[in-house]
């Protein structure tokens, strides 16, 4: 389907495949998060020890989300798609049988850089494949997909434990993973050898222009992982970003265009990246300690109940859903800040040993999260003179899973020596970095637009 019009029957096999690879890709993502204190068990290791189980396969995704982008072109969007699923399902069958916690965090990297191609090249793909009626559907539905696949993540892993140990639950998530990945391949099946000629389209229609533009898809996270790896993005970010880089191609050779900048800082941009990088270090730390925490005393809940929490994610979902109306009712630098001083206050409440009071503060940091998050990555994707919004937009996912990865691992570190209060102290010297990097030089970044 390289020339004309796709058929409807192709336009759904193509999302469908694109929907359930983000779904079984981010199904392994943060598996391990809610089983922190079994591996610990396990292995005889401490705390920030097992949570670079977590920390790893972020770092990878991090590392590996540009590259995948400028590989995508040359080996094929859909070859990627498949072996990415695949690999990364495999690698998550392993896991159960590691013999060391060395191995067990090797292979959780290993996963983050298989799990990265998909990501990676998702909405290019996409692009590609479909009309441009048809695209910003179908990216909604490629980012819930995200969603679905974290938030499932961290309670189907948890559910399962319940009833087969923490090495079943580790099972059970890869096998499903596995089974969706199976079904991508087989919708993918047309373009699996393919290469040749979608590179014949891709040079088509991205003649002279730089390897990372071809790909529109780092620049959200699929994240949601959006709802859950912090995985939530604002699907409005989406539609910037892909018109930012339309606008800034149909430039022709003969129209005059501000240098681009290999790392765009300028303008704001380095505050935004910023503003991403510390909110990620609050949600990613605050749960991946958060099981820990229930699970002692005077609650011990077991693996199961645990998984519930993260339910919490779902707050997310209703944030980003109404951000594109509050955005064009105040600033975004009025947005982060209140989203700041929401999250500092759900932070705060989290330090009163009841259960409930600890459900409305984790609700009321998501919540905050989401709206500084949502902000950030929507002023990175928007197009801006001589910058690459693409580039930027893939910057800012790639602090944005370093965040993850570095908020994991220092979370475990504080509550070993500090308990709770030490999380609870960390979450709230990043948001009031954050509201210092709003309040002092926000509005360059995060001005609203007309």
């Amino acid at each position: 389907m390289s020339t004309g019009e796709p058929s409807p029957t192709s336009t759904r096999r193509t999302v469908a495949a694109v929907f359930l690879a983000g779904i079984a890709v981010f199904l392994v993502l943060y598996e391990t998060q809610g089983l922190l204190p079994a591996i610990r068990d396990a292995y005889g290791i401490d705390g920030p020890t097992a949570s670079l189980t977590v920390s790893a396969t972020n770092v990878a995704m991090a590392c590996f989300l540009i590259p995948f982008s400028m590989l995508a072109p040359r080996i094929g969007h859909a070859r990627q798609i498949g072996a990415g699923v695949i690999v990364a399902a495999i690698l998550a069958l392993i896991l159960p049988f590691t013999p060391t916690p060395e191995l067990l965090i090797v292979v959780r990297f290993l996963q983050g850089v298989a799990i990265a191609s998909v990501p990676a090249t998702a909405m290019a793909y996409l692009s590609l494949r479909l009309p441009p009626a048809a695209l910003p559907g179908a990216i909604g539905v490629y980012i819930a997909g995200n969603t679905i696949g974290g938030l499932c993540s961290r309670l189907l892993t948890g559910l399962a434990s319940e009833f087969l140990g923490w090495h079943g639950g580790l099972a059970f998530t890869a096998v499903v993973s596995l089974i969706f990945g199976l079904i991508v391949v087989w919708l993918l099946r047309h373009d699996l050898f393919s290469t040749a000629r979608s590179r014949a389209v891709l040079d088509t229609d991205t003649v002279d222009s730089d390897p990372t533009d071809t790909d529109p898809t780092v620049t959200e996270a699929a994240d949601l992982d959006a709802v859950t790896a912090g995985d939530a993005v604002d699907p409005s970010a989406d539609g910037d970003a892909v018109r930012g880089g339309d606008k800034t191609d149909d430039g022709g050779a003969g129209s005059a265009q501000p240098p681009r900048r290999a790392i765009p800082l300028h303008g704001g941009l380095w505050r935004i990246y910023l503003t991403g990088f510390l909110c990620m270090i609050v949600f990613g730390g605050s749960f991946t300690m958060l099981g820990t925490r229930l699970q002692q005393d005077p609650w011990r809940l077991s693996e199961g109940a645990v998984a519930l929490f993260f339910l919490i994610y779902l707050v997310g979902t209703v944030v980003t859903t109404y951000y594109g109306r509050l955005a064009t009712k105040f600033s975004r630098t009025r947005i982060t800040l209140a989203g700041m001083v929401i999250a500092l206050a759900g932070a705060g409440l989290t330090l009163v040993d009841s259960l409930v009071v600890i459900i409305i503060g984790m609700s009321l940091l998501t919540a905050g999260f989401f709206l500084g998050h949502t902000g950030a990555s929507a002023a990175a994707s928007a197009a801006r003179p001589g910058v690459d919004s693409t580039r930027s937009s893939a910057i800012y996912l790639t602090v944005y899973y370093l965040g993850t990865s570095l908020g994991a691992w220092l979370s475990a570190v504080l509550f070993s020596d500090f308990a709770w209060p030490g999380v609870v102290g960390m979450c709230a010297a990043s948001l009031i970095a954050v509201l210092v990097l709003t309040l002092t030089g926000a509005p360059i970044g995060f001005r609203k637009r007309n």
